[in-house]
This record gives C-alpha cells, sequence and structure tokens, in this order.
C-alpha cells in the first residue's frame, strides 16, 4: 500500500490506488479465517451485527455515490488546487464558511438512502446516525501570502464495533495463522468466506502465504498478493485502465520499527506484487527478528514511493514517520507526525527550480496522520481520519499540483465509478460472509 504522502489533498488525487490497497489488507485482516468472526463482539450475537454493521456501511458508503452540486464543485477545485489554495482562498463556490479569522472550511455530509449514498456539502451538519454515515471537514487557514494550513478530519460511523473488539479481530487474525500449513489457511478462507473470496479474486489474487514456526513460538506471516487490472477489464474497463496507469507503475516500500533499528512489519509492492510480512506469537505483535518482547508504543515509519504521471517519475525515499500507538480502553489507532523532509525524487525538468519549499510541510510541528477507532456508549462508533500539513506556494508546487491534478482527473469519473462498485461489492460479500458464519 502507497504510505501516507505528506501531500496530501483533501481530495486524494490517487484515491484509487490507496483506497483499494487499503481494501485487501483489510480485507485479509478481518476475514481471513473462521477463528476472526466471533472476535467481533464479546458474544455470537453482538459479534454478527457488529460485523453486518461494519462491513454493510461501508458496502453503502460505496453504492451508487452520488454529490450535491456544491460540493461536486468545490471536490473538483480542491484536487486541483490543493498545492496552489491561493487560487481558491476566495472562492465562494469552494466554501460553506468562510471565517474572519482567515480561515476557509468546508463541510460535508454523507448517508445512504434511497439505494444510494449522497455527500452534500453544506453549512452544518447533524450527528451520524446510521453506519456508514460520514462527516467530513476540510479546513484552510492562510499564514501569509504563500503560506497555508490545511487541516482535514473524516468521520464514519461504524456500528457498534468497539475499540477492544477490533483489537480482538486482529489478534484473532493473527493467531489463526500460527502454528498452521499455508494449505490449511487457504482451504479455510474459502470455505469460510467464498463470496468475499470470490469478489476479490476478480482483482487480486494470493500468491504467495508463509507461515514460519521458530523456536521461540513465534509465526513469521508472509503475504503476497497480486493485483491483476485485466481480470476486472470486461466489467470495469476505466477501473482497470486506471489501475494500468498508476498502480502498475508504482513502487512502494514501509517499515515499521523500533527506535532501535528492530524491525516489527514489513509492506512492499512493485509491478503489482504486494507483500507484508510480520511476526506473531499468541496473536501479539513480535519483532521480526531477536527475543520475544511486546511491541513498544512508539514506533518509526519508514517510507519510500515513487510512481510515473505523464512522463515523469516522481516520489520520495527516507519519509520518516514518528508513530504512537493510540491503545486507550475505547480507542485503538494511530498517529503518525512527519518533521523531517525526505529525499525527493524530481524530473530533471524541475531541476533548477527551488527547493526550499518542499521543506515547510516539515518544518515546526511538522506534517500529521492520526486514525482511530473511537466507541461510546449509547452512540455509533466512528471511524476516525485526520490530516494536517503547511503549504508554501511556489513554482515547484505548482508544478507538482499539475501532476496530482492529472492523476485526479484520470480517477474521478468512470473508473472512481467503477472503483466504487467494486468495494461496495467486496464489502457486501464480507457483509453476508459474516451472516453466514458468526452463528
Amino acid at each position: 500500500m502507497p504510505p501516507v504522502h505528506t501531500y496530501s489533498s483533501p481530495s486524494k488525487p490517487k484515491a484509487g490506488l490507496r483506497r483499494i490497497a487499503a481494501l485487501i489488507l483489510f480485507s485479509l485482516a478481518t476475514t481471513a479465517c473462521r477463528e476472526v468472526g466471533p472476535a467481533f463482539g464479546p458474544t455470537i450475537p453482538a459479534a454478527r451485527i457488529n460485523a453486518e454493521q461494519l462491513f454493510g456501511g461501508i458496502a453503502q458508503r460505496f453504492t451508487n455515490v452520488e454529490r450535491n452540486t456544491k460540493f461536486r464543485v468545490a471536490r473538483g477545485k480542491l484536487g486541483k488546487n490543493a498545492l496552489t489554495p491561493s487560487v481558491i482562498y476566495n472562492d465562494t463556490s469552494v466554501w460553506t464558511a468562510m471565517g474572519s479569522d482567515n480561515t476557509r472550511t468546508v463541510t460535508v455530509e454523507g448517508e445512504f438512502g434511497n439505494n444510494k449514498y449522497i455527500f452534500a456539502a453544506k453549512p452544518s451538519t447533524s450527528m451520524a446516525n446510521e453506519p456508514g454515515d460520514s462527516r467530513h471537514t476540510m479546513i484552510l487557514r492562510k499564514i501569509n501570502d504563500n503560506e497555508y494550513d490545511w487541516y482535514t478530519n473524516v468521520d464514519i460511523a461504524a456500528g457498534n464495533i468497539t475499540a477492544n473488539d477490533l483489537k480482538n479481530v486482529v489478534s484473532a487474525w493473527m493467531k489463526s495463522a500460527e502454528h498452521r500449513a499455508p494449505a490449511a489457511i487457504r482451504e479455510d478462507f474459502h470455505a469460510s468466506f467464498p463470496r468475499t473470496a470470490a469478489s476479490l479474486g476478480r482483482l487480486f489474487s494470493l500468491d504467495s502465504l508463509r507461515a514460519t514456526a521458530d523456536a521461540d513460538g513465534a509465526t513469521t506471516i508472509y503475504l503476497g498478493i497480486r493485483l491483476s487490472p485485466a481480470r476486472i477489464r470486461p466489467t470495469m474497463p476505466a477501473f482497470a485502465d486506471y489501475l494500468d496507469k498508476y498502480a502498475t507503475e508504482s513502487k512502494y516500500k514501509s517499515v515499521v520499527r523500533d527506535a532501535h533499528g528492530v524491525r516489527w512489519i514489513e509492506l512492499a509492492g512493485a509491478n503489482n506484487f504486494m507483500t507484508l510480512k510480520l511476526r506473531s506469537i499468541n496473536g501479539h505483535f513480535a519483532p521480526l527478528s531477536g527475543p520475544i518482547r511486546p511491541i513498544p508504543d512508539e514506533l518509526i515509519l519508514d517510507s519510500e514511493f515513487t510512481t510515473k504521471i505523464l512522463l515523469f517519475h516522481v516520489g520520495f525515499r527516507k519519509l520518516l514517520g514518528n508513530v504512537t500507538v493510540i491503545d486507550g480502553e475505547h480507542e485503538r489507532g494511530w498517529f503518525i507526525r512527519f518533521t523531517k523532509e525526505p529525499d525527493w525524487k524530481l524530473p530533471p525538468a524541475v531541476g533548477y527550480l527551488i527547493k526550499t519549499p518542499l521543506r515547510r510541510p516539515f518544518k515546526d510541528a511538522g506534517a500529521m496522520f492520526r486514525l482511530a477507532l473511537l466507541d461510546a456508549p449509547g452512540r455509533q462508533s466512528i471511524i476516525g481520519r485526520r490530516t494536517s500539513a503547511t503549504v508554501q506556494e511556489s513554482a515547484i508546487l505548482r508544478f507538482l499540483n499539475r501532476l496530482s491534478g492529472t492523476a485526479m482527473g484520470d480517477f474521478v469519473g468512470k473508473a472512481e465509478t467503477e472503483e466504487n462498485r467494486f468495494s461496495a461489492e467486496v464489502f457486501n460479500a464480507m457483509r453476508l460472509d459474516a451472516r453466514t458464519l458468526i452463528q
């Protein structure tokens, strides 16, 4: 999965790649074997309801997506000008609120009804009441004539599943692969989740699966997943073309390590092949090498990523993020802060441009990414994503903005519609399999 990009725009120009990579990892992590299903709740009835609400709500989020005129216009302009926000700062067609404190805001409400999911930009939003309901807030703050802060908050209602339930699901998935033959794991997955396996199999194949036990009682789990756009071309040609154009050209690698340099998780991909490696003991993370010990609360994410847009190869290496594991009674997730500029890969054509603005997001408090599940008694649990970054407008950012706008333009339209349909079908399959399995 491509790592978090410090310059992520509110409209996610390459949302298709990130979302589809997240989909396959999420699917594997939550539906791998029959032991995982009961972990969704403290009782079997609760587990069944929680799984149906979570998967069903997410499926609705991708079902027949529509946007009201206000958000459709705002989304297009935000995507094209995320790195050049002065262009849209005073554009009233973009914002739902324009504050006297140099802030501009877009608030969006996403809800399902009449077999369609509607995103509506409006001045205010209500509380999310149903699984899959979403609330989005994008804030732009002007610092001076060429510096702007971006803040993005996205909340998605996840039903009754608690933070502790989610932790148990991940733990059960890891434990289900320990001390088992790969053939038995594959057979269990296909037997327990036949609809999910068939739906994912239209685009993905699990080419490699190894579970290697060691003398310490731990198991190293290795997954190799193949992306095959040709498989969906007959029914989703635009989405297949998008993946051929961008996913095939993308290379990425992320390593989670601790302060001592010991690796805990490895994720990499190139040429439409993604690998995931981790080590587990009794359903808990263990270091990939060395003696068994608990995973630290403070970690380092080391990422690199390159892709091709138009004629240019762009990307970065050694993007270091300081990771804090959120492990509260009612909240689980990760907080990542980026304070060190990576090594950039840029085309020779921009070699003469001043690179100083590329350092700006990493100054002061740096850029931030936060993802967590928060539960509260009597209310919908919320999957919340928070991002913040500062951009400094310049010639080099205008060049990068044109590239990201090109990628977004290739995605919005038929490719996005087909990708939404694929995601909705996968999550509906997961919902139906969970209903059958958790009895």
